[in-house]
């Protein structure tokens, strides 16, 4: 049976998320991307509800169908209410849980007591959970071998980090950075590692921060460099993700797509319901300029893009929640993820055009939409990643994505396993 309504704690859960993107981030959209950062008291007011935490499992999952069951669909939803309050708000918003869940999928059993309760409740001594971050980026591919051109150098006990992370989301502001390192050059994609650094910079020697990134859109989200210099990390601090440190980073990715793209529709939603609004109020010879052809049958177009981009990732959603994650899944989150990336630029682009004049100043919030949907569109991987995966799945081509920016990030044979 194909069902389109939630369950009744995805509904409290997408109610709650609802009723805080309307009043307490929509009223601050231009205030906090002036400032460049979200008030303290919005993020903690946002921790209080406990919505980073509603869909991890009690134990390490590592794939397993029954402990993940309805989690990813109901991120999602919970995605989509923020993003619809504001996108660049969402993201910073949820910026210091970033590596709770990329824990919750890679860390073993000893790991995940360790590193995740402090990342959701905060230490016995502290007044909220810790902030985290993941660095899986890189400004320049390297060309000597396949994988990443950050370093982690094998010694006694441990390895040594060594490198430069860029696009960091919460760069430089978090207590625990999830490093994504390689360990034998030689082994490409095979021979890497996930490192989990504590400490923030300044306080964890070897590790500083570099540059903050400029960037279109989202303005209040702090993304910038994190650069490495034969920064010792214990050997327990290195997650294996149950034994298969591969599959396990799949799932990570597959979450960070998905989420993307539930951003992305909130944001489409969002610029379609503030063009319709508009446009019903404007009136032109007597009528709402809605009423025109022109003007209709683009808002009828931008409320399918809206509605299709929702049921593929929902759909999406679904699959990942049933598990296992094989080809066919990994290619409806590619698909989940790239048709939301156009469907929202369409969407907004729309917007500002059906607002005419008012849509290219700050008045309005259309035009802040139209910027940030760019660079939300990266944060989960190019949409020529996408593409290139959707239809390496369909071909039956053996995956050969190279590595940049929150790709796949498992190319060659190590995708290969986990997609067979």
């Amino acid at each position: 049976m194909i069902s389109f309504a939630p369950e009744d704690d995805q509904q409290i859960a997408m109610d709650l998320s609802r009723k805080f993107a309307a009043e307490a981030i929509r009223p601050h959209l231009r205030a906090w991307e002036q400032a460049g950062a979200v008030a303290p008291e919005g993020q903690a007011a946002f921790d209080a509800l406990g919505l980073c935490a509603l869909d991890l499992p009690e134990s390490p999952a590592f794939g397993n169908a029954d402990e993940a069951a309805r989690r990813m669909t109901t991120l999602c939803l919970v995605h989509e209410e923020l993003a619809f309050g504001d996108a660049g708000a969402a993201v910073a918003l949820w910026a210091p849980h970033g590596a709770t869940h990329a824990v919750a999928e890679l860390a073993d059993r000893e790991q995940w007591d360790r590193l995740l309760p402090p990342l959701v409740h905060g230490p016995a001594d502290s007044a909220g959970p810790l902030r985290g971050a993941v660095a899986y980026s890189e400004r320049v591919p390297t060309g000597l071998f396949a994988g990443f051109s950050t370093l982690a150098v094998p010694q006694r006990n441990g390895y040594a980090l060594s490198g430069r992370k860029s696009f960091v989301v919460n760069a430089g502001l978090a207590d625990l950075t999830l490093v994504f390192a390689q360990i034998n050059p030689d082994a490409g994609w095979d021979g890497f590692g996930v490192f989990a650094v504590t400490g923030r910079p300044g306080r964890r020697e070897g590790m500083r921060v570099g540059e903050r990134h400029g960037l279109l859109g989202l303005d209040t989200v702090t993304v910038g460099e994190l650069i490495f210099e034969e920064c010792f990390v214990p050997e327990e601090d290195r997650l294996r993700g149950g034994g298969a440190i591969g599959a396990a980073v799949q799932r990570y990715l597959a979450r960070v797509q998905l989420v993307g793209a539930a951003r992305q529709v909130g944001l489409s939603r969002a610029a379609y319901e503030y063009a319709l609004s508009y446009t019903q109020d404007r009136r032109a010879f007597g009528k709402p300029v809605a009423h025109f052809q022109a003007i209709a049958f683009t808002l009828a177009d931008m409320l399918m893009d809206v509605e299709a981009a929702r049921w593929l990732l929902w759909r999406a959603a679904a699959v990942v929640d049933r598990g296992p994650l094989d080809r066919a899944a990994c290619s409806l989150c590619a698909q989940a993820a790239a048709h939301a990336n156009e469907a929202a630029w369409r969407t907004a682009d729309n917007a500002v055009q059906l607002l005419g004049g008012a849509g290219y100043i700050q008045d309005f919030p259309v035009e802040k939409w139209l910027r940030d949907t760019r660079v939300l569109s990266l944060l989960s991987g190019a949409d020529p990643l996408h593409h290139e995966f959707i239809a390496e799945a369909e071909l039956g081509i053996p995956p050969t994505s190279l590595a940049g920016g929150l790709s796949y990030g498992l190319p060659g044979a190590a995708l290969q396993a986990v997609l067979s």
